[in-house]
């Protein structure tokens, strides 16, 4: 017998085992699907994050938002591009010799220098969990970096000594008042900052952060709410939460991701703050959702909704804030599915990025490292 008669028999041999292997690969889950469509339509080949409805351009917290998903995926290989993307065009370091993001890039360029405290706590938390992931000291000393520079300057003192987050660069404005976005305080990225750096004000944030969201559900000045956080806000001297000029009071499109914030130190701390903020939350849009169940976009400061349309961002909120709390919520998962397969929210960047938290935790990826 020749060597082709021979590769030929042992071909036909195999063929039933390689039909089995084929047949045995187990399914996409949903999960992995939506990485394979959020890389193809938001991330681009050099590690660029782009938004598609904002014509195509990138912030700060995007290329954030993408490292944080790839260090949950395991996908080293896209961290390091958006991390180099990132640390190439938007460094404030040779410009301003700090390493805070700035916040905007278009058309080849930077076009706004401010950084943006939310974008720069997330880029810090995901360069710890990609260096506990990887092994990689890279990773935390530039983290260690960001976190100084944040307490440095986008932290203040306020009434009774307290610090807070301002929101970038900015925020301390003219009679001691502070500005505030709610959402921009991340309780378990501030307790691994602590924990790295060894520095108490982290954790001093973290009580500062749960203070500003439990009081500013109640009232903005003489407003009394109805246990949604406001958007905006700023707080005087003697610790009044107020409302802020030309700034959104709404539950909305900043508000919406405070789910995720608190969720997620629910999740890995089991904190009792996180516990009410989520349970206060979850219980306010059981009462104001709509009778068809769908969360509409926004809510205004005293519940009504803002809006006749529902919105992927805060049905993917929802839902995440009643898998978090282990309450069944069939209302929420059906308005955040609906949402999620619409084709017309394909290419909605913050969407399909806090979609992220509820697939995810249905994957069973989002615990502590």
């Amino acid at each position: 017998m020749n060597y082709k008669n021979i590769f030929f028999v042992i071909t036909i041999l195999c063929l039933p085992f390689i039909g089995c292997t084929a047949m045995k690969r187990p399914p996409e889950t949903q999960l992995q699907t939506w990485w394979r469509s959020y890389k193809k339509n938001f991330i681009l080949p050099d590690g660029r994050v782009q938004r598609p409805e904002h014509d195509f351009d990138t912030v700060s917290e995007g290329q954030a938002y993408a490292m944080l998903f790839s260090v949950f995926m395991k996908d080293k290989n896209t961290f390091d591009l958006i991390f180099d993307w990132t640390e190439k065009h938007l460094s404030r370091s040779r410009k301003h010799g700090d390493s805070l993001l700035a916040w905007y890039w278009k058309d080849g360029g930077v076009n706004d220098w401010m950084a943006a405290s939310d974008a720069d706590c997330d880029y810090a938390f995901a360069l710890l969990l990609a260096s506990n992931r990887w092994r990689e000291n890279a990773y935390r000393e530039k983290a260690v970096q960001v976190i100084n520079d944040i307490l440095k300057l986008e932290t203040a003192r306020g009434a009774d000594n307290r610090i807070f987050l301002l929101p970038g660069l900015w925020g301390t404005e003219k009679d001691g008042y502070l500005v505030q976005n709610p959402s921009y305080y991340s309780p378990v990225a501030f307790r691994l900052f602590s924990e790295i750096t060894q520095d108490r004000r982290w954790l001093d944030l973290t009580e500062t952060g749960y203070w500003i969201l439990h009081q500013s559900g109640i009232h903005l000045g003489s407003v009394s709410g109805c246990g949604l956080v406001p958007d905006w806000c700023v707080v005087d001297l003697h610790g009044n939460i107020l409302t802020m000029e030309g700034k959104s009071n709404d539950y909305g499109w900043e508000a919406v991701r405070i789910p995720m914030r608190v969720g997620l130190d629910l999740l890995w701390h089991k904190s009792e703050e996180g516990y009410k903020v989520s349970e206060k939350m979850f219980h306010v849009l059981q009462k104001y959702n709509s009778d068809s169940g769908e969360i509409k976009a926004v809510y205004r400061y005293t519940g009504e909704s803002a809006v006749e349309y529902g919105g992927l961002p805060s049905s993917a909120m929802a839902y995440f804030t009643a898998l978090v709390l282990n309450t069944k919520a069939d209302k929420f998962e059906v308005s955040f599915r609906n949402k999620l397969s619409e084709k017309s929210l394909i290419l909605n960047y913050y969407g399909q990025s806090l979609a992220f938290f509820p697939l995810a935790f249905e994957d069973g990826i989002l615990q502590k490292p």
